[in-house]
């Protein structure tokens, strides 16, 4: 599925370049978004936009700055519909019938306060809830724009630069290897398990 997704998006870009900034904005805002963030992989659609900054598809810096952009509003806009619907958000079918997402969104943002949205952004399972969060706790819009904005400055570069040292340490791979790489899984495996042989205890 990510190999798919990731071709997907390589093609969307090669054909819509002029294009490939708003879609960047685009896949970043929704992964933010309550709801479809918590099910939405955001690691792996970000890792794989890294790939594509690695291969040359995507500019970094122009790419880092969508992204940013794209997850600053995402999760304000899951802020404001914390603050407008407020305990209605509870009665959503699916957080209804996950009660444990917001109720360690509450546990989180109780714990940390203002600067939840800044760690909150790298936290996973809860990372899309807790602008929620804090809409329906009505944190002031004054204490929660400027940490938004500091939080996805640097959740963008932090969620993108796997993907691209890992397609930069795959450009460098000579192409014979990879024909090979079957062997040298089983290698690793074989490695691996005379390392748990030898630390076993004798009796």
């Amino acid at each position: 599925m990510f190999a798919d997704f990731l071709n997907y998006i390589t093609e969307l870009i090669n054909q819509y370049p002029t294009w490939a900034g708003a879609i960047v904005f685009l896949v970043a805002m929704l992964e933010s978004l309550a709801l479809i963030g918590v099910v939405v992989p955001g690691v792996a659609i970000m890792f794989a936009i890294g790939v594509l900054i690695s291969n040359g598809s995507l500019d970094l810096l122009s790419t880092v700055l969508w992204a940013a952009a794209g997850a600053s509003l995402g999760d304000g806009l899951s802020y404001a519909l914390g603050r407008h619907y407020d305990e209605k958000i509870y009665q959503i079918a699916w957080f209804q019938k996950h009660p444990e997402v917001l109720e360690k969104g509450h546990a989180f943002f109780g714990k940390y306060g203002v600067i939840s949205i800044l760690i909150g952004r790298f936290v996973g399972p809860i990372r899309a809830v807790i602008p929620l969060i804090a809409g329906i706790l009505d944190m002031p819009i004054k204490q929660y724009i400027p940490i938004n904005i500091i939080a996805s400055i640097l959740w963008a570069p932090a969620y993108l630069f796997p993907g691209l040292l890992f397609g930069n340490a795959i450009s460098t791979v000579p192409a014979d290897f990879l024909d090979y790489w079957p062997l040298g899984l089983a290698i690793v495996v074989v490695i691996i398990l005379l390392m748990k042989v030898l630390r076993m205890p004798v009796n």
